[in-house]
This record gives C-alpha cells, sequence and structure tokens, in this order.
C-alpha cells in the first residue's frame, strides 16, 4: 500500500484506458463471507452523502442568488468562491486471487485525487484547527448532514485535495 487509513489499506490503480485510480481494501481480517458487506456498506454510506453534498452545494447557490437579489448596490458578500462539496464514490470489484481465502479479493476503486492531500475531520473526533476556506467548509458540511437528518447522520472522515470543481 502507498497509504493506510484506520480502515484500508490504499493501493494505486491503473486500468487501460482508465484515469489514475486507487484500490482501497481492508486492513483487517475480514471472514470472506463479510469482505462484499464491508465494501457495500462503504458504498451506501458514499452515496447517501453524495445526496447530502447535492443538498449542502445547492443551498450554497440558492443562498448566494437570494444575498444577491437583497444587497443591489451594495457590494454582497460572494458565495461564489465556497468550494463544493464532491464525494467520490466507490465502485466494488471482485478479483480472481487463488492465494485468498475463497479464491477472490474485494476492492473499493475510486479515481484518484490530484493535488495536496488534506484531512479536515474523521470519525474519531479530530477535527482540522485550520481556518482556510476548505476546512471551514467541510466542518460546516458535516454540521448541515447532522442537522439534514434530522441529528440521526453526521457525514464525517472529510478529506481530500480540493481541486473537484
Amino acid at each position: 500500500p502507498f497509504a493506510q487509513g484506520g480502515l484500508r489499506n490504499v493501493y494505486h490503480m491503473k486500468q487501460k484506458c482508465e484515469q489514475g485510480q486507487v484500490a482501497k481494501e481492508s486492513r483487517h481480517d475480514i471472514k470472506y463471507s463479510e469482505r462484499l458487506k464491508f465494501h457495500l456498506e462503504t458504498a451506501k454510506c458514499q452515496a447517501k452523502a453524495s445526496l447530502y453534498a447535492s443538498d449542502f452545494n445547492k443551498r450554497i447557490v440558492d443562498t448566494g442568488k437570494h444575498q444577491k437579489e437583497k444587497k443591489r448596490g451594495e457590494q454582497p458578500h460572494s458565495l461564489d468562491d465556497v468550494p463544493r462539496v464532491d464525494v467520490l464514490c466507490a465502485e466494488v470489484y471482485r478479483l480472481k486471487a487463488p492465494g485468498c481465502p475463497g479464491g477472490f479479493r474485494y476492492l473499493a476503486v475510486e479515481d484518484r485525487l490530484e493535488g495536496k492531500y488534506g484531512k479536515w475531520n474523521n470519525n474519531d473526533g479530530f477535527v482540522s484547527q485550520s481556518d482556510c476556506l476548505k476546512c471551514q467548509v467541510a466542518q460546516a458540511f458535516s454540521h448541515f448532514s447532522y442537522e439534514s437528518s434530522e441529528k440521526q447522520e453526521m457525514v464525517v472522515d472529510i478529506q481530500g485535495s480540493g481541486n473537484s470543481s
């Protein structure tokens, strides 16, 4: 692995005719019968986080439009420069691996992030103390997901390069 998170090892991956990708696999011994479920649960969480991100981004755009209409003639504080939240959603690959229990490996494959990597919060209580705009947006997005879910869920473990559009 070229990187390691709390739950996964991360490997470089390249397929023909594809941009750079990474493949993630559990760092822990998981029974063969549970490996697919591990990755599918992650994919399900990513899909839900992506829905929250769409709502969050729409709220930024709508708020910006409202502010511009409300403050005609004045120089409004622009939300145009606020970075949007983009969630990478993994695909689960099943690879033949005769040396592995069950004869297969399951990997979560997603696009490789380009640029300087940052981690803005995690699922163990870490919150970056940086006052950069990307960090502030990450914390606001976590809070937004908590409020939007009626305090039932919170998207955390927010990290990335901040280079997506």
